[in-house]
């Protein structure tokens, strides 16, 4: 038996109701999801490259903890260009089968995302934590987007990327903006760290060091951070990130 007409209508508005409510998670042009509310600081956790594959979801469990512990906190995972999250939410843009794509245009998507967040939550400070992948880019927009983030974590970050493709006996990758090119442009009072496994032999810490070096040198306030025997995984150096989080929203 056919539904009634009504019946139908607000069937069909209670579906885009629905689809409206996954997809405002973000004001966009990245999705992703938001763990926490408040305007006490907004936290964007930005994941690494999955090179295995599969949802790019794992820094959900971070993004979480993160948000209950810092009452009025509004932390928000992102979803990078071209990546999926939950359900098939796919965030726009490419990530070039997961190869050389720390781009300008992916960068200006991050970045985007981040002052659209900012705005929507009305935060005074927004602290950036990028793993892997993630921390290359969130540590090359620090310069090209000066002012944008309050404070920086950079976690297993490949912060040379000439230099880091050739340690691993990889090849050039020639559209990725590399942050060790951008520490001159960063604001002056942007908190920097870097966050690394003193057993990572993937994005080495001798990049993370050579990054916070550079920004010493620069007058900025850098740390360099590493871990006894983690290694390039987020799982074993979630604990010290959650850690410095919590102390740069209670700054």
């Amino acid at each position: 038996m056919p539904l009634p007409l009504s019946l139908f209508r607000l069937i069909a508005l209670l579906v885009l109701g629905l689809a409206n409510m996954a997809m405002a998670q973000s004001p966009g042009p990245l999705n992703g999801q938001m763990f926490g509310a408040g305007n006490r600081a907004l936290v964007v956790v930005v994941h690494g490259d999955v090179s295995k594959g599969g949802p790019a979801t794992y820094h959900y469990d971070f993004a979480e903890q993160v948000a209950k512990q810092g009452k009025g906190t509004s932390v928000f995972a992102l979803i990078r260009p071209g990546y999926t999250g939950e359900k098939g939410q796919k965030s726009p843009g490419s990530n070039n089968g997961r190869s050389d794509h720390y781009t300008k245009q992916n960068n200006a998507l991050v970045a985007q995302t981040i002052q659209n967040l900012a705005k929507t939550v009305g935060a005074s400070k927004v602290i950036g934590v990028g793993h892997s992948g993630g921390a290359a880019q969130l540590g090359a927009i620090a310069g090209l987007y000066p002012g944008l983030l309050d404070s920086v974590i950079l976690v297993s970050c490949p912060c040379n990327i000439p230099a880091w493709r050739a340690k691993r006996g990889k090849s050039a990758w020639k559209n990725s903006l590399s942050p060790s090119d951008y520490v001159g442009s960063i604001a002056r009072g942007t908190r920097i760290f870097a966050v690394v496994g003193d057993k990572d032999t993937n994005t080495y810490p001798e990049f993370s060091e050579a990054f916070v070096t550079a920004a010493k040198a620069r007058g900025l306030p850098a740390a360099y951070v590493p871990v006894k025997g983690a290694s390039h995984g987020f799982d074993g150096l979630q604990r010290t990130v959650e850690q410095l989080t919590l102390q740069e929203i209670a700054k």
